[in-house]
């Protein structure tokens, strides 16, 4: 299915799926809003989704070790 561009100029054309364009009508018919601000809604929750994975990233970035030459023995463990 290819939704049809706005009066708008950075409109563009995407062709999609006839079951994932029934599954955005559906679901914008749920959140009362058009098919473009659904998507425009989901673009923006994506975006902000990476922004707080960044986010968590950097601040635990200092806590990060290097854990490559490490060996777990059984036995010393046990003798602690």
């Amino acid at each position: 299915m290819t939704t049809q561009p706005q009066a708008s100029p950075t409109m563009q054309t995407i062709q999609i799926s006839d079951q994932a364009a029934a599954q955005l009508d559906n679901m914008a018919a749920q959140e009362h809003l058009s098919t473009r601000d659904l998507i425009e809604r989901l673009i923006t929750q994506h975006n902000e989704e990476l922004e707080k994975q960044r986010a968590l990233k950097a601040f635990f970035k200092p806590y990060r070790q290097d854990m490559t030459g490490f060996k777990f023995d059984r036995e010393e463990a046990n003798a602690r």
